[in-house]
C-alpha cells in the first residue's frame, strides 16, 4: 500500500463514520457510547493503582492487579481509537491495540485463575476474632445443653416407660370397642327382624281395616325399619374391616375386581343408563374381598349422587407413580363442595338429607378404612356442585396389611 499516512492510516481506506451515511444521530450515538466507556476503563486503573497504594495489608498478588489494570486501560485506548475511527481511518493503529489488548487479557486471565482459591480462603482479621467469639459462646452453650442433656435424659426414659404403658392400655381399650361395636351391631339385627316381621304381618292381616293415616304409619315403619338394617348392615362391615385373622392377600387383576363390584350394581346400572368406563388397569396385590366393596361403593355412589334425568358417566383409570397405583374414579355427578371435601368420609356425615339421597352416612368411611387398611390413601377432589367429582386410590404396589386403629383417620368402633 503506498501514498498513505503510515501505520496510521491509510488513504485508500475510509473512516468508518461513512457506513452510517451521514445520520448524525447514529454517529454521536456511536461517538458518545465509546466516550463514556473508555472514560469508565481509564478510571478502573487509576481506582486500582489508588487502592494499592493506599492499602493497610500487604498483598502477595500486586503483579496480578498490575496486569489488570493493564488490560482495563488497553480496553479503554481501543475505545478511544474506535471513537477516532468514525472521522480517521486509523485501522492498523487500532487493531495493534486489540492485539495487545489480546495478549495482555490472556496474561491476566492465567493470572488470576489461580489465585481464586486464596481469594476465597482468605479472612481478615475482624473475621478471625468474630470466629473466636463464636467458638467461645458455642462452647458455653455446649456446656449448659450438656448440662440439660443429663436431666433431660432421665425425663425422657421415664416418658417412654409411661408412653409404653399408655399404648398397651390404648390398643386393649380399642380392641374392646371393636368387639363391643361388633357384638351390640350383630344383636340389634335380633330385634329389628321382629320388628319388621310384625310390621309385615300386620300390614297382611289388618290392612283392610286400617284407614289411609295407619297405613301410612307402618310404610314410615317399614321404611325406618330398613334404613336400620342397612345402618347396621354397614356398621359390621365398618367394624369387620382390618380385623386380625381374616387377610386373604392376593395379586389379581383390579379389572377383574370392578366387574364383581359392576355385578352387584347391575340393577343400578341398568335403571340409570349409566355409562361405565374402564381404561386398562393394572394386577393388583391386596384383599380383592375389600377392594371390590370399595369400588362397588364408590360406583354407587357416583350413580346415586347425579341430577335428576342426568345420565351416569363414570371412568376408571390408574397409573404407577413410584412405589404406588394411582388409581381414579371420576363421575358427572352433583360434586362436592371444596370445603366438605375431607369431611365426606367421616362416618354419619352427610351433605345431604335422606330425602334426597337415600344412604347411611357410612360408606366412604369404610372405603377409606379398606385404603388403610391396605397401606394407601382415599381422597376426593371436586371443583364444587355440578362439576363431578373424582375419587383418588393411592394403593402401594407391595402393600403390607395392618389393623386399622386409632389414629388411622378412621372412626373408632
Amino acid at each position: 500500500m503506498s501514498g498513505g499516512a503510515g501505520w496510521l492510516g491509510m488513504d485508500q481506506l475510509l473512516p468508518h463514520g461513512i457506513c452510517f451515511a451521514g445520520r448524525n444521530d447514529l454517529v454521536w450515538l456511536h461517538v458518545m457510547s465509546d466516550a463514556i466507556v473508555a472514560v469508565a476503563y481509564f478510571l478502573i486503573p487509576l481506582t486500582l493503582v489508588y487502592f494499592l497504594r493506599q492499602r493497610r495489608f500487604p498483598l502477595s498478588f500486586n503483579w496480578a492487579i498490575a496486569l489488570f489494570a493493564a488490560f482495563i486501560l488497553l480496553c479503554g485506548t481501543g475505545h478511544v481509537l474506535a471513537l477516532i475511527t468514525v472521522w480517521s481511518p486509523i485501522y492498523y493503529a487500532q487493531g495493534v491495540v486489540k492485539a495487545l489488548t489480546a495478549v495482555v487479557s490472556i496474561a491476566t486471565a492465567a493470572a488470576i485463575i489461580p489465585l481464586v482459591p486464596r481469594l476465597l480462603a482468605m479472612r481478615t482479621p475482624e473475621e478471625l476474632e468474630a470466629a473466636n467469639e463464636r467458638l467461645a459462646v458455642a462452647n458455653a452453650r455446649l456446656e449448659r445443653s450438656n448440662r440439660q442433656l443429663l436431666s433431660e435424659v432421665t425425663a425422657r426414659e421415664s416418658a417412654e416407660r409411661e408412653l409404653r404403658r399408655s399404648l398397651v392400655d390404648l390398643n386393649r381399650a380399642i380392641n374392646e370397642l371393636e368387639q363391643f361395636a361388633y357384638i351390640a351391631s350383630h344383636d340389634l339385627q335380633a330385634p329389628l327382624r321382629n320388628i319388621s316381621g310384625f310390621v309385615q304381618l300386620l300390614e297382611k292381616r289388618y290392612r283392610e281395616r286400617l284407614d289411609g293415616d295407619a297405613l301410612e304409619f307402618l310404610d314410615f315403619i317399614g321404611q325406618g325399619v330398613r334404613q336400620m338394617k342397612a345402618l347396621i348392615e354397614d356398621l359390621l362391615t365398618l367394624s369387620r374391616v382390618g380385623r386380625a385373622g381374616e387377610a386373604q392377600l392376593e395379586k389379581r387383576p383390579l379389572a377383574d375386581t370392578i366387574q364383581l363390584a359392576l355385578k352387584t350394581l347391575a340393577s343400578q346400572i341398568n335403571e340409570s343408563q349409566a355409562e361405565i368406563v374402564i381404561n386398562p388397569l393394572p394386577q393388583v396385590v391386596g384383599e380383592h374381598r375389600l377392594l371390590a366393596q370399595l369400588f362397588q361403593n364408590l360406583i354407587g355412589n357416583a350413580i346415586k349422587f347425579q341430577t335428576p334425568g342426568a345420565r351416569p358417566r363414570i371412568e376408571i383409570s390408574a397409573a404407577a407413580e413410584g412405589e404406588r397405583w394411582h388409581i381414579r374414579l371420576r363421575d358427572n355427578g352433583i360434586g362436592i363442595p371444596p370445603a366438605q371435601l375431607e369431611a365426606i368420609f367421616a362416618i354419619f356425615r352427610r351433605l345431604h338429607t335422606q330425602e334426597q339421597y337415600e344412604g347411611s352416612g357410612i360408606g366412604l368411611a369404610i372405603c377409606r378404612k379398606i385404603a388403610t387398611h391396605h397401606g394407601g390413601e382415599l381422597y376426593a377432589s371436586s371443583e364444587g356442585e355440578g362439576q363431578g367429582t373424582e375419587f383418588h386410590l393411592l394403593l402401594p404396589i407391595e402393600p403390607v396389611l395392618r389393623e386399622t386403629k386409632v389414629g388411622d383417620g378412621d372412626p373408632v368402633l
